[in-house]
């Protein structure tokens, strides 16, 4: 194979790679509306190597989730809240699961540390208030990507940006911090 052929081949397959990133990146539509765009936007929240055998569930309102795809991993992920400007799909481990169905229904998180992937970023209310209705001070939190580690030792981790509202979220800092479901937001880009 000529130079001139070997850098055209490499040309289109980076090329190829940059659309694939970009879909992988910026996910399908931004609220997705059936099952199958739903699947396709949950898996945008992790990495293959975790979202590929991950189970699809999607919150109801009343805190349970509905199976949208059986996964062979221990991984779920759930797609873009659809109450929420933002696309904002997320991957749990099974105790950050068990960590969202206590903050969906309001009670006590279990004592345990759990990971969420969020590489789409987010979008919340309030940095103190996680069940918040309206932005504090006008101003919603967008984050960019990000993972979160979330479970009681959250409370233990000094070191961390504590302010709350007007935080910066390029740097790590706490989320909903004095409340039982604070975690520890830590950007990824």
């Amino acid at each position: 194979m000529s130079t001139s052929a070997s850098r055209t081949q490499a040309l289109l397959l980076s090329i190829s790679f940059i659309a694939v990133m970009g879909t992988y990146a910026y996910g399908a539509d931004p609220k997705p509306k059936t099952d199958a765009a739903k699947i396709t936007n949950a898996l945008t929240a992790a990495p293959p190597t975790v979202s590929r055998n991950a189970s699809v569930a999607e919150m109801k309102e009343d805190g349970g989730m509905k199976e949208l795809r059986k996964g062979t991993g221990e991984w779920t992920c759930v797609p873009d809240d659809p109450s929420t400007p933002g696309n904002d799909p997320m991957c749990l481990d099974p105790n950050a699961v068990e960590w969202l169905h206590a903050y969906m229904s309001k009670s006590a998180p279990p004592n345990k540390i759990g990971f969420i992937y969020m590489l789409q970023g987010g979008w919340d209310f309030s940095n103190t208030d996680p069940f918040a209705t309206k932005p504090e001070r006008g101003k919603a939190t967008i984050t960019g990507p990000h993972v979160m580690v979330v479970g009681p030792g959250v409370k233990s981790a000094p070191g961390y940006d504590r302010t709350g509202e007007g935080v910066n979220p390029a740097i790590p800092y706490v989320m909903w911090k004095d409340t039982p479901y604070e975690h520890l937001m830590i950007p990824v880009r």
